[in-house]
């Protein structure tokens, strides 16, 4: 008995003395109590506020600076409290009844269910503070301090200046709670990030706070020093880790279907899944036979795509072609009436900066709470000058593939769906992402683009079917590593085979896999969303209404990134069905 039932008991006891009974039962005292209203938005605010306050990087990217500067606490006692204050947040949602909500709250409800019980997931199965060296590296990301310019470079360089003194504490709980053996993929992957984010600190960060007066600048290359040492301890560390390191990384069965509902809200039985990722394979290699053939039916598919992969722009040219790229897919969006454009703001086609030069091409867009009027970023990432000629070549992406890499991170993908979310007048929605949501949209873009016309070009139907077969081996290749005994090798040979992927690209999808299972995300989430889209349309005919795709897909995105089974909750209402 809970110490507020303890205390109502005893409150009663003292209302009535000893001797006299209380009154008996009247028609006023026998009628059923009306139930108290349910404060949601209070608690809701409350929960996130906490989860925010023990994830501060989370704050930081949001735009919410008031956490600029403070690390987790990945100590043991940290951990525990965390675990504790997960499950607590967790009851008091799930005890909450469901039917009395409005309709925006349920999905709130199921938003922040799906994120705790994320966290939780990774504590209490994954265990990732014990097992994965990477849950130590994401929070100390220097690189939202420096690259917008969101407050003076002295209040920046103060944030810098906390976290990186606080680091090598942070490093100790790591090689504290970190257990003997770890998996190898856990260690190699971690030990990139070890000495790209020393390298960071040492080079990167100084350089781009050149600005700051002689003796602030002092101060925090100091303290980066002090940030970078700690970095090499633990890169030191893990080396010695890796004589003793296992190839044990795979789930099993049973954890991985629950991290599917848990994480994702997604229910679903795990063989009705791979033969749904199977049919969408299938369904994509068939139209990839399809479109090669239109371009040269005597050649092979991997001979076509080859020849359609030199069509690549120059290197000095990539930027303007990609920016091009971004100016057209807007206009057709607005023009084909594909969906609602909330803003005028675009992102900005740049070239990445040094430090953040990890991936080919990306978005990096500014926090949707954000009280400044900040730039977001298309990054395009140029080959290293000083590789030959012939590989500077290869690192730029051809047009086609570029075109669809642009339309998953600008039009209409990732940026069109962040401005949503900043519109959105729900704080819990504009605050959690949802893997197989936001990933989902963003891989649903590319292929539903292509279906409204975006080109008639064989060519740039590749693109886009390339894009889908890498995510369909993703997916195909979670399921295999972490449920059927695959090897990292078994996955890197369909990466190869299947995906048209290069050596170096297959071995890196490959042991993504390891640490990522949820990398399933992006056609998961686009077979959820083409489904979602049937059975409105179903709907809508069966009652003698239209349907339109602007209203679809303005009606997804107005529920931000929540989980994909509470959105289909929300548009389809009781009996909505399997998401799959």
């Amino acid at each position: 008995m809970s110490r507020s039932h303890l205390f109502a008991l005893a409150l009663a006891c003292a209302c009535h003395p000893r001797g006299v009974d209380p009154p008996g039962p009247t028609a006023e005292t026998t009628r059923e109590p009306t139930p108290a209203p349910i404060d949601f938005a209070g608690l809701a605010n409350q929960v996130l506020d906490r989860d925010i306050a023990a994830h501060p990087e989370r704050g930081v990217e949001l735009g919410l600076h008031d956490y600029d500067g403070r690390l987790s606490d990945v100590s043991a006692a940290g951990l525990a409290q965390d675990i504790e204050r997960l499950r607590k947040d967790i009851a008091e949602l799930e005890s909450i009844d469901v039917a009395r909500l409005e309709g925006l709250q349920k999905v709130e409800r199921a938003t922040l269910l799906a994120a705790l019980r994320d966290q939780l997931f990774r504590l209490e199965v994954l265990r990732a503070p014990w097992t994965n060296p990477m849950s130590y590296l994401g929070t100390l990301d220097l690189t939202p301090y420096i690259s917008r310019e969101y407050a003076p470079a002295s209040q920046r360089a103060a944030a810098i200046i906390a976290i990186a003194e606080a680091v090598p504490a942070h490093l100790q709980h790591a090689r504290a709670n970190l257990e003997p053996k770890l998996a190898r993929t856990f260690i190699d992957t971690a030990l990139l990030q070890v000495r790209g984010t020393a390298s960071f600190a040492r080079t990167d960060v100084p350089a781009a706070m050149k600005a700051l007066p002689k003796a602030e600048h002092e101060r925090l290359v100091t303290a980066l020093a002090t940030m970078a040492t700690a970095l090499d301890e633990f890169a030191v560390y893990l080396e010695a880790a890796r004589g003793r390191a296992t190839d044990d990384f795979a789930l099993g069965r049973e954890a991985f279907t629950r991290m599917l509902a848990e994480t994702q809200g997604i229910e679903v039985d795990l063989d009705r899944l791979r033969a749904a990722l199977e049919a969408d394979l299938e369904r994509n290699l068939a139209a990839t036979r399809a479109a090669a053939a239109q371009i040269d039916p005597k050649a092979s598919v991997a001979e076509v795509l080859a020849r359609v992969a030199e069509d690549r722009p120059k290197p000095k040219d990539v930027l303007k072609t990609a920016a091009a790229q971004a100016t057209d897919m807007r206009r057709f969006v607005a023009e084909k009436g594909i969906v609602g454009i909330p803003s005028q703001d675009v992102a900005e086609v740049v070239e990445t900066p040094p430090f953040m030069r990890w991936n080919a091409a990306f978005l990096s867009g500014a926090g949707p709470f954000e009280t400044a009027a900040l730039p977001s970023f298309y990054y395009i990432s140029p080959p290293d000058p000083s590789w030959p000629v012939a590989k500077q070549r290869a690192y730029v992406p051809d047009r086609s593939d570029l075109l669809f890499i642009t339309i998953h991170e600008v039009w209409p993908g990732h940026f069109l769906h962040g401005l949503h979310v900043k519109k959105n007048p729900s704080r819990v929605l504009k605050s959690l992402w949802n893997y197989t949501s936001g990933e989902g949209w963003a891989h649903y873009a590319e292929e539903m683009m292509w279906d409204a016309g975006v080109s008639k070009d064989p060519r740039v139907h590749l693109g886009q079917l390339r894009n889908a077969l890498l995510r369909n081996v993703r997916a195909l290749s979670a399921i295999g590593l972490h449920t059927q005994g695959w090897t990292v090798e078994q996955s890197k040979r369909m990466f190869l085979e299947v995906a048209f992927q290069d050596e170096a690209s297959a071995e890196q999808q490959a042991v993504r896999g390891t640490f990522d299972p949820m990398y399933l995300a992006y056609t998961t989430g686009k077979l959820v969303i083409l489904k979602l889209r049937d059975d409105v349309r179903r709907t809508r005919e069966n009652a003698k209404q239209e349907f339109s795709a602007r209203e679809f897909h303005d009606a997804l995105l107005s529920y931000g990134a929540a989980p994909l089974g509470a959105v289909r909750a929300a548009m389809l209402g009781d009996g909505a069905g399997p998401p799959l």
